[in-house]
């Protein structure tokens, strides 16, 4: 008999198995070497399925073979993105069968044969979702050996699935039969076809290949025509790679594929896992949306019946920032409004209540738990009871821990205004390592207070920024009892919650708690939605669901108009992803095609308007259609009162955009570029942004940016505009000028100075390769070389400010870039102890801010001020400290700005002996710690706030004050402000190392100083010299203190220094009184204190040194 008819009879006789066994109209779809698959009607639940049968009835060992495959299945079917096995079963005639999903798109290689090579987008999102299915087999210890396009299949959705594990490896065991070579040659890993033993490395290599072929349309090292097996297998074991950067496919992606690779296994990712990472970052990096890679559950979630597969980290846009500008700033800051349906939750409330002055709750469950609406109910009781309940609704953008410590004290100012006054704004400008100094200011004020708070932190899990985890972690550890903070997340990941367990301070409600119970399934389904269900019914509801309060919305919206609910409810099974995944759909399936566009239309930007909707839709009624929606509680909640602002629920939303994005890829990217362009008209750039790089349209996202880079500049808003540029891609920014000169005008503003040079130097690059023509270009090299007069001014080394800042302080890009050369300027001429110069700097820097407003000039005020005093006109001094300006909302710069003076006016009242008021100013500027920007106001605060904080008896305060200034001084390499803080400790009686000792004691004899910061830094060390020897309290000490003071005095005598003329004679009059010499101690001192008198500074001369109260009080006597 010929084979033909073999293989009809076969088939012929399979055929009436496959009907023997349930199956209908069984149509062959795939053949292999042991295999066959049919496509049949699974009559039993009315759908389509694909059975894969043995060719022969099996026994013994190859009977055992096949079971381990279906294990093997069977251990993996739950992930989303590996093949079901939906169940396996023997036909009449003993022949094993598997019964998977049918999937009518086929496989990615028939895709590709069909359309040609995938564009490297999709590409990457497939290699990221394979990541997780072939961890998930890896954990289970299987190494799949086949990974190719063709073992690929598409949903009916688009998802990619897994397939084929025909010659799974399992430990020592492999599926299958045994040839030379597993799998196929041009997909498997090198080391294999030189008869190693299959490992991981061998699926990511596999997994690389598949890529490969993806993006160019054929494999890597595809057989040749007529080309012998053993060829091909030789020119992949030794031949180099193909560059893929021939097909345009970008150097990030070409990097990573390349990598996955690499002949030799240890070269490759050490996981698929760090491969799927590697593939994120170039989503990240490229602006693309990133997708998760989902990882197989634990041992133990699986025994608590939790362990679906969870993502290690949430998929997110890239680079995500969001400032909240209105009105979606409101919306961050409180609860959503509850669903007309919701019920109350009274079992869980009193778990909350009942937890006493415990300052940490914590809720956590995967999503549609009802945790935020639990928290809701239990905020609007606390309310009602007068507790002031802030509310904090996390995203990806608080990542960047600056604008979630603004967000925080944003949230608490929203009910306590009087807290953090002048933290609000500045906290969105602050640097990671400021963060606990911020956070202990805010819990001070707390604490201070005096009076109980709660703070809620919604969606926590969404947070993954490393500094944004330990500021929480922070907040957590050092907390007070007035201020009990809500967690509301996902899971526990990043939360250091340990010591709050043992020290009884943490009530946790997880998952199963958060479960609805019988009587709330009840009230639920039956109390609020009317549905007449029995008993029995609403237990297999509740059963089916886990009591998932998600899961029980979709079942309420399927079920409501049902003539028949139970049969709805009998099939109402499965694990949670897939209840949801089929409820989904079953309430899509009933909605009118009109409501369905216009919620996949809507749903892209997660929160909309009607003027939004409308713009995304086209409809005229969205207004009446988001009211609609709500009210039908189609997963959108209203997020205000008056119906303006709505908010779809983040998994609805979620899978509507994904099946928008597989049916109708293009048209998800026009929805994005027309919200953009609603974004961009209503001032809210940081979402027009987002949207045009979903749009892929990064070109539209630059320039947004650059059309408003110097007005954010100008506005002082330097977070905002740094978290745009993070966001754009750098290729496309690197070689814009402008854009390059505000980036180093915001990373000065914040002293990041590495990305400061960064974006110097590639502006003044790209200025050689531009066309900007001659006058610009020289204005704009003098605005690069203003900034870096500016970053030697911050850091204390100012010398020489260029001629050509003087020559084109006219014709600067803004007029707060021509006050910033101004002041330049003044503080050159205040070095150099050139007074008049510097007063006229500061009234041009006053013309050219006239028309910016005064916190334009504050800075110009603190140099005039500056140089006021040191010209000993404390009436000057004051009059332009006390200027206090404005701050905008937003102006984060400008908010350091205007506690920048303030601390400078507290170190100006401390020598008025006005302490109370000098340490209100003092404190607030000590919060500035490692942003000072400008080193006179750190010797103020560390300095004089360390000095009054002795004064007040507060000897832990300063001791703290000069630890932190003598580390800054340190870290920024400020010798001004490490002598100062030396001085103090001087001063105080307090150790100093021996090494600073014996320096001091090697000091040459002070001579005079051509700058103002060498001779402070000069005269601080001479200071502290002094007073040493007069502690030494010997006539050879006393002595060397004379010498050296009386040479202090005549060498800053040469130079119109008033104020520092004075210190030194008051300092050199108690050296002669420690001699012995009092009538010539008296004689130095009397015209010195009479003028301090005068003047209204005390303080100058009760710090003069030792012995100068009873100089005073000789003279008062005499």
């Amino acid at each position: 008999m010929d084979n033909v008819t073999t293989q009809r009879d076969m088939s012929s006789g399979i055929v009436g198995e496959l009907l023997a066994a349930g199956f209908g109209d069984p149509v062959e779809v795939g053949r292999g070497g042991s295999g066959v698959v049919y496509r049949c009607r699974e009559y039993a639940l009315d759908r389509y399925v694909a059975v894969k049968l043995l060719l022969s009835e099996v026994r013994g060992e190859e009977r055992e073979l096949f079971v381990r495959e279906q294990r093997a299945l069977g251990r993996l079917s739950v992930h989303p993105h590996i093949v079901q096995a939906l169940h396996v079963d023997l036909t009449p005639t003993g022949r094993p069968y598997i019964v998977m999903p049918y999937f009518a798109r086929g496989s990615l290689d028939q895709r590709m044969r069909q359309t040609g090579p995938l564009r490297w987008p999709e590409v990457v999102s497939i290699g990221v979702k394979m990541a997780g299915a072939l961890a998930a087999a890896h954990a289970a210890g299987m190494v799949h050996r086949d990974v190719k396009p063709g073992n690929i299949l598409l949903t009916d959705y688009g998802e990619p699935q897994l397939s084929d594990f025909g010659i799974v490896h399992v430990g020592e065991v492999t599926t299958g039969s045994t040839p030379l070579v597993h799998g196929t040659p041009a997909f498997t890993a090198p080391e294999i076809l030189r008869g190693a033993t299959a490992t991981e490395a061998a699926d990511i290599y596999g997994l690389g290949a598949t890529m490969f072929c993806l993006l160019t349309g054929h494999a890597p090292f595809e057989r040749r025509s007529e080309e012998p097996l053993e060829v091909q297998l030789t020119r992949i074991a030794e031949a180099a790679l193909p560059d893929l950067r021939e097909y345009g496919v970008p150097d990030a992606v070409c990097m990573v594929v390349e990598s996955a690779m690499t002949r030799e296994p240890a070269d490759r990712p050490a996981s698929v896992l760090e491969l799927g990472e590697r593939l994120r970052d170039v989503q990240r990096e490229t602006g693309q949306p990133v997708d998760a890679v989902v990882v197989p559950p634990s041992d133990e979630d699986v025994a608590a019946g939790t362990g679906s597969g969870s993502p290690i980290l949430p998929a997110v846009s890239a680079g995500s920032v969001t400032t909240p500008p209105p009105p979606s700033a409101a919306t961050k800051f409180r609860p959503p409004t509850a669903a007309r349906t919701a019920i109350e939750r009274t079992r869980l409330r009193e778990i909350l209540d009942a937890g006493g002055r415990r300052r940490v709750i914590l809720i956590h469950g995967p999503a549609g738990f009802g945790k935020t609406t639990l928290v809701a109910q239990w905020a609007t009781a606390l309310e009602a009871d007068g507790v002031p309940v802030a509310w904090l609704t996390t995203d990806h953008d608080d990542d960047n821990v600056v604008w979630f410590l603004a967000h925080l004290v944003q949230a608490i100012r929203r009910v306590r205004p009087e807290l953090a006054r002048e933290l609000g704004a500045l906290l969105e400008e602050r640097s990671s390592d400021a963060t606990r100094a911020v956070l202990s200011a805010l819990i001070d004020e707390i604490h201070d207070s005096d009076q109980a708070m709660v703070l809620v932190v919604d969606d926590w899990q969404l947070v993954r920024g490393e500094n944004t985890l330990a500021a929480m972690n922070y907040l957590l550890e050092h907390g007070c009892h007035h201020l009990r903070v809500v967690l509301v997340t996902r899971g526990r990941e990043g939360l250091a919650l340990t010591k709050l367990l043992v020290q009884d301070e943490l009530i946790e409600i997880d998952t199963t708690a958060l479960r609805f119970d019988a009587d709330e399934a009840t009230a639920f389904l039956v109390g609020r939605n009317d549905l007449r269900l029995a008993a029995e019914d609403v237990a297999k509801v509740r059963r089916s669901t886990e009591g998932w309060a998600a899961g029980l919305q979709l079942a309420q919206l399927s079920l409501a108009g049902r003539d028949d609910p139970a049969a709805f409810i009998d099939n109402l099974t499965g694990r949670h992803h897939m209840i949801g995944e089929y409820l989904t759909e079953n309430v899509l399936g009933s909605l009118d095609q009109p409501l369905l566009e216009f919620l996949m239309s809507t749903s892209i930007t997660g929160a909309t308007c009607a003027d939004l909707a409308a713009a995304l839709s086209g409809r005229s009624d969205s207004q009446e259609l988001l009211e609609l929606v709500a009210d039908r509680n189609l997963f959108l909640q209203r997020m205000d009162e008056d119906d303006r602002w709505f908010r779809y629920h983040g998994l609805f939303a979620g899978h509507l955009v994904r099946r928008l994005e597989h049916q109708d890829p293009d048209r998800l990217r026009q929805l994005h570029s027309r919200a953009s362009n609603w974004f961009a008209e209503h001032d809210m750039l940081v979402e027009a942004v987002d949207h045009a790089l979903f749009a892929a349209d990064p070109h539209r996202a630059v320039e947004l940016v650059g059309a408003r880079a110097i007005e954010l500049i100008e506005s002082f808003r330097t977070s905002t505009f740094l978290g745009l540029m993070a966001k754009l891609p750098t290729p496309l920014t690197e070689s814009r000028p402008r854009l390059q000169l505000c980036l180093a005008w915001a990373a000065l503003g914040q002293e990041r100075h590495t990305q400061f040079h960064t974006a110097l130097d590639r502006a003044l690059a790209a200025l050689e390769t531009s066309d900007v023509d001659g006058r610009a270009a020289r204005v704009l090299r003098a605005e690069a070389a203003l900034l870096v007069g500016l970053e030697d001014y911050a850091l204390d080394r100012l010398e020489i400010v260029p001629d050509t800042v003087t020559e084109h302080i006219d014709d600067l890009a803004a007029p707060v870039i021509s006050v910033s050369a101004a002041d330049l300027l003044a503080a050159d001429a205040l070095n150099r102890f050139e007074y008049p110069a510097g007063r006229r700097w500061h009234r041009s820097a006053l013309r050219h801010g006239a028309s910016s407003g005064a916190l334009a000039v504050q800075h110009s005020h603190c140099i005039a001020g500056l140089a006021a005093w040191e010209q000993f006109d404390i009436a000057g001094a004051e009059r332009h400290f006390a200027v206090t300006p404005t701050v905008p909302r937003g102006a984060d710069l400008g908010t350091r700005i205007a506690l920048m003076s303030g601390a400078l006016l507290g170190d100006l009242r401390y020598r008025q002996g006005r302490l109370v008021e000098a340490e209100r100013l003092l404190r607030a500027g000590a919060t500035l710690e490692r942003l000072g920007g400008m080193p006179d106001v750190l010797l103020a605060s560390y300095g004089t706030g360390a000095r009054l904080a002795i004064a007040l008896g507060e000897l832990t305060d300063a001791e703290r004050l000069l630890s932190i200034g003598a580390q800054i001084a340190e870290d920024k390499s400020l010798p001004r402000l490490a002598a100062r803080i030396v001085n103090e400790r001087v001063r105080a009686n307090l150790p100093i190392p021996d090494d600073i000792r014996s320096w001091l004691a090697a000091l040459p004899p002070y001579r005079a100083q051509d700058t103002r910061i060498r001779a402070m830094t000069a005269e601080l060390a001479q200071d502290s010299l002094i007073r040493l020897l007069l502690a030494e309290r010997s006539p050879a000490t006393i002595g060397e203190a004379c010498d050296r003071s009386e040479i202090l005095v005549r060498e800053i005598g040469r130079q119109a220094r008033p104020v520092a003329l004075v210190q030194a004679q008051l300092l050199a009059a108690c050296c002669q009184w420690a001699a012995g010499h009092h009538e010539k101690a008296k004689s130095l001192a009397a015209p010195v204190i009479a003028r301090c008198i005068a003047q209204g500074v005390p303080r100058l001369v009760d710090d003069a040194g030792p012995g100068i109260h009873d100089i005073v009080g000789d003279l008062v006597v005499g």
